[in-house]
């Protein structure tokens, strides 16, 4: 059995990621601010401001990574779709075929080289989502 997840989820996932990647950029804000405030001086002051410029930053590149899986999510989803797309097109061609062979033979040739590009098109696309 194949697994093909719906790109509405894989949407929803993503917009969750960056909510995600928003509150960590806010919380470095935050704390970046806060450490600012303090206005406290000294060798513990610099010793501390350094572990906290680590902390900021850390906190942003996580965000920042964040925003790339949300993006790569998103990615992913619309080239599900254009596969999804190709599959029924396929399914449509396949049953006008099927149709042509029982009711209008003349439109047979035609309708297989359709299916026959259709079916291209969707293993292109297909390998094309999963990174082949």
């Amino acid at each position: 059995m194949v697994f093909l997840p719906d790109p509405g989820e894989l949407d929803a996932l993503a917009r969750r990621i960056t909510e995600h990647a928003a509150a960590a950029r806010r919380r470095a804000h935050h704390l970046g601010a806060a450490s600012f405030a303090l206005g406290w001086r000294g060798l513990a002051a610099t010793a501390f401001h350094a572990e906290e410029q680590l902390a900021v930053s850390g906190l942003r590149r996580a965000a920042g990574r964040l925003d790339d899986a949300a993006d790569a999510l998103f990615r992913h989803a619309g080239r599900l779709r254009v596969v999804y797309a190709d599959v029924g097109e396929l399914g449509r061609d396949a049953a006008r075929t099927a149709a042509d062979l029982l009711l209008d033979p003349a439109n047979l040739l035609d309708d297989a080289g359709r299916l026959f590009a259709d079916g291209t098109s969707l293993v292109g696309d297909a390998l094309q989502a999963f990174g082949l």
